[in-house]
C-alpha cells in the first residue's frame, strides 16, 4: 500500500473518527517507506494538525492540504469523511463481539435486525395493476363473499386495502414480501398481531369484540391460520377447511379422537359445529375454553332446557357441574357418562341397599339390571315428585 493510502486509514480516519479507531486498527496497512513517513511528519506538524486526543477541530483547509498533497505523491484520491468505515450496527455490543470472534473477519458483521416490520414510502397504485400478474387469485377471490361484495361496493374490498400500497412492489418487479407488502403468509416477517390488525380493521365488531384477551389471541393464533380470504373453500365464514370442526382439529386433535367415539355430539352429523357451544374469537365472560355462556351448565341448556329446571328436589352434582357426570366431546358409555352406571353413581353413593353398589350379589341383583340405578331413580336431573328426594319417576 502506498504512502498516501496508510495516512489516509491511519491519519485521517484516527483523527476525525475517534470513536471508530478500536475498528480501524483491525484493518490491515502495509508499512510505509521511512523517506515517506518522515515527508508526511514533516507536512503535518507544518500545516498544524492535532493529535488524535486534541479537542481542537479538523478544518477543512487542512483536509484539502492533505488531500492535495496525496494527489501530489501519486496516490489515488482519498475516500471521503461519509465513506470512510463505520461501526457495524448491532442490536448490543455483546453479540456484535460475539460474531466479529466467531466469524474471524476483520471487521465485525453486522448483527441481524429484529423482526419487525419497517415503514416503505408506497402510494396507491390500483387493483388493475394488480391484475396484470395476479389475475387467477383476483379470479378466485371474486367467488367469495367478500369478492362479491366488492363488485357491488366499488373500493370497499380493493387488494391494497388489505396488502398495503404496491407502488414500491410494483417498481421492484413483484415477488413475495417485497415492496413492504402485507402477504400474510409465514414468510412475511410481521408480527402476528400486524397482521390481525388488518382483519380486525373491519372484523372487530359482533362476535369479535372479546378477541382481545382471548385464549387464542393470548397464544398468537393469526386469523390467516383459521381462515382463507382468496378462496372460496367452506359456505361460511371463509375457513381454511371444508367442514368447521376440520378447522378446529388442525390444532385440538384430543377432541377429534373424542368426536370418534360411540357416543358424541352430532357434530359428525353435521347437525350441530363447534361454534354451537364456543366462540373462537373469545367469550364474553372471559372463559378458557370459549364458552358462549356463563357457565358449563348454561351452555348445556340452550339444547337440553328440559334439565334447567327448577325442580323442587335438586340432584347436586348436577346443579354445579353438567361435566361432573358428563364428557360433552364424546364418551365410550351411553349419554356422554364418564364413567359406566353403577359405577358413576357408586363415585358418590358408594354404599345402598344392604351392600356396596355394583356388586352383583344377591341383594343387589335387581339393581344393577340395565339401566342400573336409573331403573328406580329416573329423574336424576331433578324431580318434582312428592318422593322426589330420591329422584324417582
Amino acid at each position: 500500500m502506498k504512502a498516501a493510502e496508510a495516512f489516509t486509514v491511519a491519519g485521517i480516519n484516527s483523527t476525525l473518527r475517534g470513536d471508530t479507531q478500536a475498528l480501524n486498527s483491525q484493518q490491515t496497512v502495509q508499512p510505509a517507506d521511512d523517506e515517506a513517513v518522515s515527508a508526511l511528519s514533516s507536512f503535518a506538524q507544518q500545516i498544524g494538525i492535532p493529535a488524535v486526543n486534541s479537542d481542537r477541530p479538523f478544518d477543512d483547509q487542512a483536509f484539502a492540504a492533505l488531500q492535495d498533497f496525496a494527489q501530489r505523491m501519486g496516490a489515488a484520491q482519498p475516500q471521503s469523511i461519509k465513506a470512510l468505515p463505520k461501526v457495524a450496527e448491532a442490536t448490543n455490543a455483546y453479540d456484535d463481539l460475539r460474531q466479529f470472534l466467531q466469524g474471524g473477519s476483520e471487521t465485525p458483521k453486522t448483527a441481524t435486525p429484529n423482526r419487525q416490520s419497517k415503514p416503505v414510502d408506497a402510494h396507491i397504485v390500483g387493483s388493475k395493476t394488480c391484475l396484470t400478474c395476479h389475475a387467477s387469485q383476483t379470479a378466485e377471490f371474486e367467488k367469495t363473499l367478500m369478492g362479491r361484495i366488492g363488485k357491488t361496493k366499488k373500493g370497499m374490498f380493493e387488494c391494497e386495502n388489505c396488502h398495503g400500497p404496491g407502488s414500491a412492489h410494483v417498481k421492484a418487479g413483484g415477488g413475495r414480501g417485497v415492496g413492504g407488502m402485507m402477504s400474510f403468509g409465514a414468510t412475511d416477517t410481521r408480527t402476528v398481531e400486524e397482521k390481525n390488525e388488518v382483519c380486525l380493521a373491519c372484523h372487530e365488531k359482533g362476535e369479535r369484540t372479546a378477541w382481545k384477551g382471548s385464549t387464542h389471541e393470548t397464544r398468537n393464533l393469526a386469523c390467516t391460520d383459521c381462515h382463507t380470504v382468496m378462496k372460496d373453500v367452506s359456505a361460511k365464514h371463509q375457513l381454511k377447511t371444508k367442514v368447521e370442526m376440520e378447522t378446529c382439529f388442525q390444532c385440538h386433535k384430543q377432541k377429534r379422537t373424542q368426536m370418534q367415539r360411540s357416543s358424541h355430539m352430532p357434530v359428525r352429523e353435521g347437525k350441530m359445529t363447534c361454534s354451537n357451544c364456543h366462540n373462537p374469537h373469545g367469550s364474553v365472560f372471559g372463559t378458557e375454553s370459549l364458552i358462549r355462556q356463563a357457565s358449563i351448565n348454561d351452555n348445556c341448556y340452550t339444547c337440553h332446557a328440559d334439565k334447567r329446571g327448577p325442580f323442587l328436589w335438586e340432584h347436586m352434582p348436577v346443579r354445579e357441574n353438567c361435566l361432573n357426570c358428563h364428557d360433552a366431546h364424546g364418551s365410550n358409555h351411553e349419554s356422554l357418562l364418564k364413567v359406566a352406571r353403577p359405577r358413576l353413581c357408586a363415585q358418590c353413593h358408594g354404599f345402598a341397599h344392604g351392600g356396596s353398589i355394583g356388586m352383583n350379589t344377591t341383594n343387589n341383583a335387581f339393581y344393577t339390571v340395565q339401566h342400573s340405578c336409573n331403573n328406580c331413580h329416573s329423574q336424576i336431573h331433578g324431580s318434582n315428585s312428592p318422593s322426589g328426594a330420591y329422584f324417582h319417576r
